[in-house]
């Protein structure tokens, strides 16, 4: 089965739309996901702060409450706000490979942008674990462990490659697809593909 994978960080609320729609997404067009966490923070666009000007702040404002009403999904800005992603980063991290991740991911997604929770807090990670029916103390002590953070540095590092300056960040065949209103091009893409097989 062909795959995408998607770069994404807990702080962004287009990473949000894409985790809620991805998955139908992908069972339709029977291409598998991989997500990928990464420090989008540490992404070399963002070495001097981020890179949006007041007018994009305002855009990036009204096209994720306008984006939320096309696609049914719920938002609210987050609290604390940017969201502190650090440790969700690195649980996911940690959670990844485990079938209990599809369910810890939207979860963590949930918990900042439609229910206002802190990413930072340990106790709304450990809710977000048991929510997936995960071993909360087991996967929240391994968020510690050196071998974790590694991993994220590996993907932050395979997406600065692969020319991310953003997420969601998807690639497919090794071309990058940039943001949820991508989808339609990245579904053309997939056909076409297909189509030259």
């Amino acid at each position: 089965m062909e795959s995408i994978t998607v770069y994404y960080d807990y702080m962004s609320p287009f990473a949000y739309f894409a985790a809620e729609v991805l998955p139908a997404f992908a069972e339709r067009l029977a291409v598998r996901v991989q997500w990928r966490p990464i420090e989008l923070l540490k992404l070399s666009n963002y070495a001097n702060g981020l890179p949006y000007s007041e007018v994009k702040r305002r855009y990036i404002a009204i096209d994720a409450m306008r984006l939320s009403q096309y696609l049914g999904v719920p938002i609210a800005v987050p609290k604390p706000h940017p969201v502190a992603s650090d440790r969700a980063q690195r649980l996911a991290a940690v959670a990844l490979d485990d079938p209990r991740f599809a369910a810890l991911h939207l979860s963590l997604f949930r918990a900042a942008w439609r229910d206002q929770r802190d990413l930072s807090s340990a106790d709304v990670l450990r809710q977000c674990i048991q929510a997936a029916n995960g071993p909360a103390e087991e996967w929240l002590s391994q968020t510690a462990a050196a071998e974790t953070s590694a991993k994220i540095e590996r993907f932050t590092a395979e997406a600065e490659a692969a020319g991310v300056f953003g997420t969601p960040a998807m690639i497919f065949r090794d071309e990058l697809f940039w943001g949820i209103d991508s989808l339609p091009v990245l579904e053309w893409r997939i056909a076409q593909s297909r189509a030259n097989a």
